[in-house]
């Protein structure tokens, strides 16, 4: 919700309790109001007749002494201060045959010798009466403020918060790879320069800190890689030399820990790139084609290790991501199903199911068990086996290049059965995949045939 909508939702609701309690005090106020005009005019005419009894006139001729009562009271009855008082209350309208709030106004006079009581009355509107026309009033004011509320919620928005939404919008742009600062609207609110201060300042030291690990980054990699090639080439030098078999296994060792040692380096560059979001998506591509290359390339070492292969890819599967990454998606997945596969007990040989279609990609592959969760596996250096000679990386990698193309990505594992599913679309769970893979899981027997190699 819009934060105007939210201001002029939160107006309107207090504008409407307001008007509510507001309403309630205008109907009583002018009751009471109109019972104070009407006692006194009756004050007022009781005068009039008594100045009229005073001067010898006849007070009956006049139309309003109709309503007039003129008493003559014993001395001994007359209140102190010669008071007035008057009551209210329903009473019958011989005139309009309804009942009506009557007011009666008494007042005492002493004119002369004599002592007199003057009672006047008349039929005021009640409550009832005045309700619908305040009920009205407050409907057309409600209607006009409400109007108002809309209106000016639409200026505010479109003046007051413009360089809020233009601020965004800068931000919204920002590159950490961009190499000048970012530039926001200049704003005479105090509270949108203290925003755009805070801004500026976040998004420059940012900014400073990601050409800093940029730099340091290149830089490791580009030492380390001189370092690494010397090593490399003196061990090279060592095996072709004179050494015992012991030295020899040695110097084996060492190289197989350089090699590890360079891969780690290598995936740790590869993930600093992804994290800092340094590959564009271009031109969709293929994916069904690079699909069909990985496997071509890994067929001699499915080969050698006896798995059965089950291939299912549909033609013309376009997905946008950079070509290298989706090259490198495939390689990790396809080359992880191969390492980490194993002939289960009773079966011929071990099993790969690679499924591509325009919803996903789907993997399975037989293996062991894992030692971990396998959502865990998907974090740096985590390995489903402790004696595996993976550096625990590749499913990292994965998850990178998933979470930069927006794909959904999901590790399962069943009865030795390792599965992962890949999906495309936004509103697709990877997990749907699984459900609808149309391969067969069904491991063959011992001495069983490989079946659906063909690419």
């Amino acid at each position: 919700m819009r934060l105007t909508t939210k201001f002029t939702l939160w107006y309107f609701a207090i504008m409407l309790v307001v008007l509510l309690i507001g309403g309630a005090i205008v109907y009583y106020e002018i009751q009471w109001k109109l019972g104070e005009v009407e006692v006194a005019r009756h004050q007022r005419l009781n005068d009039i007749i008594a100045l009229q009894i005073r001067d010898g006139g006849d007070y009956t001729g006049h139309p309003t002494r109709k309503r007039a009562t003129v008493t003559l009271l014993p001395a001994d009855s007359i209140p102190k201060g010669n008071a007035s008082f008057y009551t209210r209350g329903l009473a019958w309208n011989p005139e309009f045959q309804t009942d009506e709030y009557k007011l009666m106004v008494t007042s005492f006079y002493t004119i002369g010798t004599a002592h007199y009581r003057i009672t006047t009355y008349s039929f005021i509107p009640s409550f009832y009466q005045l309700l619908p026309g305040v009920v009205d009033s407050f409907k057309w004011i409600l209607l006009v403020l409400l109007v108002l509320v809309i209106v000016s919620g639409g200026l505010i928005s479109k003046y007051i918060l413009a360089p809020f939404k233009r601020t965004m919008r800068s931000i919204q742009r920002f590159d950490l790879k961009q190499k000048e600062p970012i530039r926001l609207p200049e704003t005479k609110t105090s509270e949108f320069q203290e925003l755009n201060t805070f801004l500026l300042q976040l998004t420059e030291s940012a900014r400073k800190d990601y050409q800093s690990l940029k730099e340091f980054t290149e830089n490791a990699s580009h030492e380390l890689q001189t370092p690494t090639a010397i090593i490399r080439g003196k061990l090279d030098l060592l095996m072709e030399s004179d050494i015992r078999d012991e030295q020899a296994i040695l110097i084996a060792e060492m190289q197989n820990a350089l090699e590890r040692l360079s891969r780690i380096h290598s995936s740790l560059t590869l993930l600093t790139k992804l994290e800092n979001k340094e590959y564009k998506a271009g031109e969709p591509v293929c994916i069904s084609n690079l699909a069909r290359e990985t496997l071509a390339a890994f067929d001699e070492l499915i080969q050698m290790k006896s798995i059965d292969l089950r291939v299912h890819i549909e033609k013309g599967v376009y997905i946008p991501m950079h070509q290298s990454l989706a090259d490198l998606l495939l390689t990790n997945l396809i080359s992880n199903a191969i390492r980490h596969n194993n002939v289960p007990q009773g079966a011929a040989k071990g099993l790969i199911r690679v499924e591509l279609t325009h919803e996903g990609l789907v993997i399975v592959n037989t293996g062991r068990e894992p030692g971990i969760p396998t959502k865990e596996l998907f974090e740096r250096f985590r390995k489903g086996n402790s004696g595996s000679d993976s550096i625990g990386i590749g499913l990292a990698i994965v998850r990178q290049i998933c979470e930069l193309s927006h794909f959904d990505i999901e590790y399962h594992y069943n009865s030795g059965l390792h599965m992962l599913a890949v999906s495309f679309l936004p509103k697709l769970p990877a997990s749907k995949l699984l459900q609808n893979l149309s391969l067969p899981l069904q491991v063959d027997a011992a001495g069983g045939r490989s079946k659906n190699r063909s690419l």
